[in-house]
């Protein structure tokens, strides 16, 4: 398990400016999918993007 002492906390400010150009490159990057924002003491702390691909399924009748 990884140690989080060495974690340097970021103000409110600092969070939004970095978390926004991240949201906009995984928005234009994902077709299907969702992106989940983890936020603890105001702050986000995680991103998670997953990404589905979607098959058609082109049977000839």
């Amino acid at each position: 398990m990884e140690s989080t002492k060495n974690i340097k906390k970021i103000s409110y400010e600092e969070s939004v400016r970095q978390t926004i150009p991240i949201m906009a490159e995984l928005i234009k990057g994902i077709k299907y999918g969702y992106i989940q924002i983890t936020v603890q003491d105001g702050r986000v702390v995680q991103i998670d993007k997953t990404e589905k691909f979607r098959f058609n399924d082109q049977k000839s009748k």
